[in-house]
């Protein structure tokens, strides 16, 4: 994937990669042992669990959310959004998971997981760059909030169906805990992949 200029300053709102705008986001993954004790699936908070089956002690799970509003509605997607202004795409990965799910994390805490650049060719206004964070949520009690209902899923559990249509070709390197760079090319129908490069 192309250099991006002026990420260690930070990105700012808009990034130009190759000549294009793409608008900056982040993306946020928070982990932890499974708490899980019996069969029940997909239940809203505060007894948030994905996949099925029960799950022995020690299987790690990752707190992802159903989209109530906005870019992605009716989707699951990772918690972020937005860099707003001059902030840090860290600062922005902190404000963003504390006002989607109320969780609040210490700068440090979070890990560079990548990053992740999407054109979308019949809506070059959709055009993303994400900075993607992971992170140890330790006894965090999400709870949902105007734009987002948090869940957590198994990392072997993950609602494909649910998800964007890119996930599946970058998210389970995540998952393993390898650093994602990617760039995912989107269709005319701004819903399946015309190409996708993930290193």
């Amino acid at each position: 994937m192309p250099e991006i200029p002026g990420e260690a300053a930070g990105p700012g709102e808009w990034t130009t990669i190759d000549g294009v705008c793409y608008r900056s986001v982040v993306l946020c993954f928070l982990f932890r042992p499974s708490r899980r004790v019996g069969p029940e699936r997909g239940a809203a908070l505060p007894d948030v669990q994905g996949g099925s089956g029960p799950r022995p002690p020690g299987t790690r799970e990752v707190l992802l959310g159903l989209k109530l509003t906005g870019f992605g509605t009716g989707r699951v997607v990772a918690l972020g959004g937005k860099i707003d202004g001059t902030e840090t795409a860290l600062a922005a990965a902190v404000r963003e998971v504390h006002e989607e799910s109320g969780v609040h994390l210490e700068p440090e805490a979070l890990h560079d997981a990548g990053r992740i650049a999407w054109s979308f060719p019949a809506r070059p206004d959709w055009n993303m760059v994400a900075f993607l964070f992971s992170a140890d949520a330790g006894n965090a009690d999400p709870h949902t909030s105007e734009e987002i209902e948090p869940r957590w899923y198994a990392v072997d559990g993950i609602p494909w169906p649910e998800m964007w249509k890119d996930a599946p070709h970058w998210l389970p390197a995540l998952l393993a805990g390898r650093r994602v760079d990617a760039h995912i090319v989107m269709s005319g129908d701004n819903e399946n992949v015309a190409s996708a490069v993930v290193g």
